[in-house]
Formats: C-alpha cells, sequence, structure tokens
C-alpha cells in the first residue's frame, strides 16, 4: 500500500541546504517538504518556492510544528504517514531521505533517525555511525532530525512545545512511547552531516534560559529519564568489505539451503515412480 511523506523543517535568512542538499535530486524526491521560517523578515522570498508548503511562524522549531500540526494542518496527521523533521543545519540528500522514508516503514518504527557522520558536531557520540551496522535499537532518538511514525507522532506531539530549547523533548518521547526495545532506531546505512557546532546558534542566544534547567524541568514533569542513551541491539552489514568471516559463513549454509531446495524441487523419488510406472506398463502391452 503506498504511504505518503513530508519533511518539515525550520528555516531562515541563512538557510541553504534544504535546497542544496535535501533538495539536490529535486525530481526524484518521495517527499513533500514544509518550511517554517523563525526570522522576523524574510530577504528572498523567492528562494522558497521550491518548496511544497512555506509558513512563517517566527517562533521555535518545536512550538512552530506544534502550531502547524494543532492549529494551521491538524488533517495532516491523517493525511501523512511519516513526518521527518530536519534541522536546518542538517545535510542529507533526496536519495538518503527517500531511503529513511521506506527503512522507517520497512521496520514498523516509531521514531527513527540517520547516524551521524564522524565529521559531524555532535553531543552524544552514540549517535555517530558505527562501523559494520545497518542499524542500531536504541533507547532514545535526538531533537535535530527525528522522523515520526504517524502513530509516534500523535502520542508525542503533545510534549513538542514544552520547552524553547527543545533539550529534554527528546526524552520524553520515550518515555510516552513507554520505553521500546525495537522501535527507536538509528540507522547506520545512512549518515548525515551536523555542520553547526551544538549549542552554538542563534537559538541559544535569545531564548533567555538555561537549557540544562529546561531539560531537568521537562522530564520531571514527565517522570522521564534524562538520559536514555543506550542500545539494544542491532543488525550487522554482512558482506565481504565489512565482514567477512560471517559473509561466508551466511554463503556456507545459503549453498545448503540452495541444494536442498533443488533436492525437493526435483521430486527424485516420484520421479523413480514415474519411471517404474512407464516400465511396466510398456511390459505389459
Amino acid at each position: 500500500m503506498a504511504y505518503k511523506s513530508i519533511v518539515i523543517a525550520p528555516c531562515g535568512n541563512r538557510s541553504t541546504l534544504f535546497k542544496d542538499a535535501w533538495l539536490k535530486q529535486k525530481d526524484i524526491k518521495e517527499f513533500d517538504l514544509c518550511l517554517l521560517f523563525y526570522h522576523e523578515k524574510v530577504d528572498n522570498p523567492e528562494l522558497y518556492s521550491i518548496a511544497d508548503y512555506f509558513y512563517h511562524l517566527k517562533d521555535y522549531k518545536y512550538h512552530m510544528l506544534y502550531y502547524l500540526l494543532d492549529k494551521v494542518h491538524p488533517e495532516w496527521l491523517e493525511e501523512y504517514d511519516f513526518f521527518y523533521f530536519l534541522d536546518d543545519d542538517i545535510e542529507i540528500d533526496t536519495i538518503q531521505i527517500n531511503a529513511m522514508f521506506s527503512l522507517a516503514k520497512a521496520f514498523n518504527a516509531s521514531i527513527v533517525q540517520a547516524s551521524l557522520t564522524h565529521d559531524s558536531f555532535c553531543s552524544w557520540p552514540m549517535f555517530k555511525k558505527a562501523r559494520n551496522s545497518f542499524c542500531r535499537f536504541v533507547g532514545q532518538i535526538e531533537v535535530m532530525a527525528p522522523l515520526f511514525s504517524k502513530a509516534a507522532l500523535k502520542k508525542c506531539l503533545v510534549s513538542f512545545p514544552g520547552n524553547k530549547s527543545s533539550w529534554g523533548v527528546d526524552s520524553v518521547w520515550s518515555k510516552i512511547l513507554d520505553y521500546p526495545k525495537d522501535k527507536l532506531i538509528i540507522f547506520d546505512c545512512i549518515s548525515m552531516r551536523h555542520t553547526q557546532p551544538v549549542g552554538g546558534g542563534e537559538l541559544y542566544q535569545k531564548i533567555g534560559v538555561n537549557p540544562h534547567w529546561e531539560w531537568e524541568q521537562i522530564t520531571k514533569e514527565y517522570n522521564a529519564k534524562k538520559e536514555n542513551y543506550r542500545e539494544y541491539g542491532r543488525l550487522l552489514m554482512v558482506n565481504r568489505n565489512s565482514n567477512i568471516g560471517k559473509y561466508y559463513y551466511y554463503r556456507f549454509f545459503e549453498f545448503g539451503r540452495a541444494i536442498k531446495r533443488r533436492y525437493k524441487d526435483f521430486g527424485f523419488w516420484d520421479r523413480v515412480k514415474s519411471r517404474l510406472k512407464k516400465v511396466f506398463k510398456s511390459g505389459n502391452t
């Protein structure tokens, strides 16, 4: 069954990655793009015509997302199946975004994210790309670029305007979803690059409050674990380049299964019986 996906992201007058990376291969995109502008004045309105939707909401990321989905387009919670909330300093191209939506659906996930490249600015090393891993099942997904299923978003949306900095909001999501061990996934097979230092953007200059304090407050409000940055399990990449031992181990058993299938499909004893019947029949005539 076909599904519908959308990227919804904040942007300002200095944002460029939405056109230079996210829509780099615009002709093959399998998602809609909605931009939420946070500066007071739009310097170059024509620049944003590339997006399917554009709203000048002048607020913090998760406050704008909440307003959009609660007041402006509540019907989107039924129309779309997956929602990708990228920060405007996340570099990821069209093909990778398409793949993220496909993987989220294939794994029936609640919230997922791409792994971070090793040259990314990063708060938690756990989110950087893991060698030989296809994906990891974890306890928490970051706020910078989460991809939600419709069902998970409906449950978690109420937490979005919980504070200005968004610190700790991702801790609350895990709590709301009852700390699942197989629904929050980092896909190491896809990588994104965080291009700006953590805590160094203009957001932290204008919120007027300590984000660490906000983190403490929102996790207390929801009685959530402040940090649940843990791994429950992973799926490994198995090929000659990444894991040669396991590659030949599985190839050996695949070969054995192929022989077994051929033997069964050949129907040796059925063919013997069929041949004997023909011999006896010809001998009787």
